[in-house]
């Protein structure tokens, strides 16, 4: 190995664009490899023929606390107030069946205050259930008994006291969001940890921030761009095929698909659990350490895109309470920056809709035709008022695999950034970061990866 052969980079996501993009700002040679022609993992954009939009993969949600993705995007120079809209403050608007609505709007206090406050006046919801969730947001900040990761945030919630109806207008669609999982199944130390980290450091770590632009112009084209600039390379269309080991055990080389190998000491797998399983030769998928990542499991989200003839929403974007339909957003709206917590006039003319349905286990499999008639379905259950809208376009992108399982009593399957073997280090928002699998988690994966080799 000579001082310019590169660290190699497994994947052209979040994580692998993240870290290259550090060890080229610290001086770093890197070659990226990406299997697809165009990048992006599972957070990309891609032009679609249905509704002739350039459409994400899913509606990606950021918020105010993800410090680690939002200094890479600075870093590679992505205009941040023009790229992603954030609000003024936490606002949430959910929709019950039949049209009636429950509104949290947190004033401008210090957090938690301004927690506690949106909670306790809450539109929508009676005196019993405010008290509630104000009674949970008093008790976070100083509980003694706190969840391990074996309780489930069903256990939890019910040990906080909290009703069915509170459950539905916050904490499940919360759950839903940020976990990916079914609040029945999914841990309550994973909660939160972002509980935490949004809604108790600072007022703005709780603001919700959503992408103006189609993911890869916001990433995916500015990483690439500068990571050339700085001398290093991108390939795309090039998938690996396994990483090479010496005998010693320790990384020597990466062989791709076509037969070529890439002699390396040092690389960084930002790939899905079982595409780098997949990576490793058999005997070292025997370590403890692999065998415990081969029994993570999946969670799904299957992603609507509907175009009206005639918007239905009035802001940017809502949830719906007892729905398979998880989240609906207005794709208009969130381009044009209308802010999350504000109502706006109707505009006219036709309309994109996003609609996000979370741990989709029960819907992965089905047919558009079968998706369709339930986007049809719930279309009539929560907005009856007026003429029911024309659908012009109907498209469905599903992501068997968009996250990890964060079931109760997993978290220690997921593995450290350095691995048992020597010269590979792992990224990806399904490695121990302390966080769910989020694009924040996929950033600071990619930045502790860095971090280890700079």
């Amino acid at each position: 190995m000579t001082s310019s052969t590169p660290i190699v980079i497994i994947g052209g996501g979040f994580a692998g664009l993240a870290a290259a993009v550090r060890l080229v700002d610290s001086g770093r040679k890197v070659l990226v490899l990406e299997a697809t022609k165009a990048g992006g993992g599972r957070s990309r954009s891609f032009h679609d023929k249905v509704t002739g939009r350039e459409i994400d993969n899913g509606q990606h949600l950021m918020m105010g606390c993800y410090h680690e993705t939002l200094s890479f995007l600075k870093a590679i120079g992505t205009p941040i107030d023009q790229a992603i809209h954030f609000q003024r403050n936490l606002g949430l608007t959910m929709i019950k069946p039949g049209g009636g609505r429950i509104e949290l709007a947190c004033p401008p206090l210090p957090a938690p205050l301004h927690l506690a406050a949106g909670l306790l006046g809450m539109r929508g919801l009676g005196v019993l259930h405010r008290t509630a969730a104000l009674r949970a947001g008093l008790m976070l900040q100083g509980e003694i008994m706190r969840p391990d990761d074996n309780e489930t945030c069903d256990a939890w919630l019910r040990r906080l006291g909290q009703t069915q109806a509170v459950r539905g207008a916050f904490w499940e669609p919360l759950i839903w969001a940020v976990l990916n999982d079914d609040p029945l199944v999914a841990s309550a130390a994973m909660l939160l940890t972002v509980i935490e980290r949004a809604f108790m450091s600072t007022r703005d770590a709780s603001r919700l921030a959503i992408p103006r632009l189609p993911l890869s112009e916001l990433y995916v084209d500015r990483s690439v761009a500068l990571i050339r600039e700085r001398g290093s390379e991108v390939r795309f269309a090039s998938p690996a095929r396994q990483i090479e080991l010496d005998s010693d055990g320790r990384v020597s080389g990466v062989i791709l698909k076509s037969g070529e190998t890439i002699a390396t000491t040092e690389v960084i797998s930002a790939v899905p659990p079982h595409a780098m399983l997949e990576l490793l030769p058999a005997p070292a998928r025997e370590d403890l350490v692999f065998r415990d990542v081969a029994r993570l499991e999946s969670s799904p989200i299957v992603n609507l895109w509907v175009s009206l003839d005639r918007p239905i929403l009035d802001r940017a974007f809502v949830g719906l309470i007892a729905s398979p339909l998880h989240w609906l957003w207005d794709r208009d709206r969130v381009e044009a920056g209308v802010d999350a917590g504000s109502r706006a006039a109707p505009s006219r003319g036709p309309s994109l809709l996003s609609v996000t349905i979370s741990g989709a286990r029960s819907f992965v499999n089905d047919q558009p035709e079968a998706l369709r008639e339930l986007f049809v379905g719930e279309l009539g259950r929560f907005f009856p008022q007026g003429p029911t809208p024309e659908i012009l376009g109907f498209r469905v992108v599903k992501e068997k695999r968009a996250t990890i399982s964060h079931a109760a009593g997993t978290y220690r399957r997921r593995p450290e950034t350095r691995s048992p073997i020597p010269g590979l280090l792992l990224a990806g928002d399904w490695v121990r970061t302390g966080l769910p699998a989020t694009i924040e988690s996929a950033v600071q994966s990619g930045h502790d990866a860095a971090a280890v080799l700079r």
